[in-house]
């Protein structure tokens, strides 16, 4: 705490102060006029300069005596998640220091016994999540084989509309595994040199049984190998994101055949990877909360498939790994998202 600030805290009893002074002097006054005396202000003045010495002295040992303590609170206020400090505040030299004390450990003990059921709750779940998802996978994967191994052209409409569903579920679960591990960012990644258009590629191969299903035809333009310094299983995720939202909105919108272009530039000093579709678009309104948790938006209410958080999830994960993911997009025409690399920057944020 400043001297200023400290001084400003205790301008109430400096004023009191002087008032008392000012009562006492005027009483002075008044009883040597009632007794027609003369008023000494010489002698008055005298002792007005002396008390506010001894004032200004007092509240300099004062300021001395709970500077140390200010000081302690105002570093543990702007350190970081370290409030292991608080039991360690020392220099304690009036009750009202061992007050404020005692009641900052019993607020810390406080959090760290509701910090430690937290956490253990969220193990607890993760625990379960990663269980109950790897679980859901093995029925999911069975039923996806047994789809390929029907042969039978009377019921093959049937079939691709249960494997449809198959894959959606099974995105369903994967985004439910990335959303419950994004707490433990720093824990799951691996950085490693990929190449991103080999990684693409596998992104469009994945997903070719819905891009044939709707119709849709997916181009890579740029460079034919290009390699990038990222996580490849969070950026798999994300790009597969996109390119599972970009063959969702292009479906719905208007003509036989629609294009999705993946374009990949390698500039100086970052790759530009951008995935544009020929979709429905994004309303003006809409666009600047496209990455909000559970936000799903015009779009999204013409659909039940959309949750809100495949986005969310693509965006935090570039966040982590110091990418950036932008949007654009014009309503009825299309939307393109760019994800840039940048080169000579550290690529995650831990």
């Amino acid at each position: 705490m400043r001297f200023r600030e400290f001084l400003m805290d205790r301008i109430a009893y400096i004023l009191v102060y002087f008032i008392g002074v000012s009562m006492a002097v005027l009483i002075m006054y008044l009883t040597l006029m009632i007794n027609k005396k003369e008023f000494p202000g010489e002698n008055v003045l005298y002792a007005l300069l002396i008390s506010s010495v001894v004032l200004i002295m007092f509240i300099a040992y004062d300021y001395y005596r709970n500077k140390s303590f200010y000081r302690q609170l105002n570093m543990i206020l702007h350190e970081n998640d370290d409030l292991d400090k608080l039991i360690n505040i020392e220099d304690i030299r009036t009750n009202e220091h061992r007050i404020y004390k005692a009641l900052l450990l019993k607020l810390y003990k406080t959090y760290s016994s509701k910090l430690v059921k937290y956490e253990e709750g969220h193990k607890q779940y993760m625990y379960f999540i990663n269980q109950w998802v790897h679980q859901m996978k093995t029925p999911v994967s069975v039923m996806n084989l047994i789809l390929q191994d029907q042969k039978d052209e009377m019921y093959k409409e049937v079939f691709n509309s249960i494997a449809e569903e198959n894959e959606k579920i099974s995105h369903g679960l994967e985004m439910m595994l990335y959303n419950a591990r994004m707490s433990e960012f720093n824990l799951d990644f691996k950085v490693e040199s990929i190449d991103i258009v080999g990684l693409i590629r596998k992104v469009i191969n994945d997903n070719k049984k819905a891009l044939i299903r709707n119709s849709i035809f997916p181009k890579v333009v740029g460079e034919e190998s290009l390699f990038i310094e990222t996580d490849k299983k969070w950026i798999y995720f994300t790009i597969n994101q996109i390119l599972i939202n970009a063959i969702k909105y292009s479906r719905l919108a208007k003509g036989e055949k629609k294009y999705i272009t993946v374009e990949i530039r390698d500039e100086a000093s970052k790759v530009i990877l951008g995935i544009e579709d020929e979709g429905i678009g994004i309303p003006k309104e809409d666009i600047g909360r496209v990455f909000q948790a559970f936000f799903t938006g015009k779009n999204g209410r013409r659909t039940s498939e959309s949750t809100g958080m495949g986005m969310y999830l693509a965006k935090r994960i570039c966040d982590e790994l110091g990418h950036d993911l932008l949007v654009e997009s014009e309503e009825e025409k299309g939307t393109r998202f760019t994800i840039i690399f940048h080169r000579g920057k550290s690529i995650f944020k831990i």
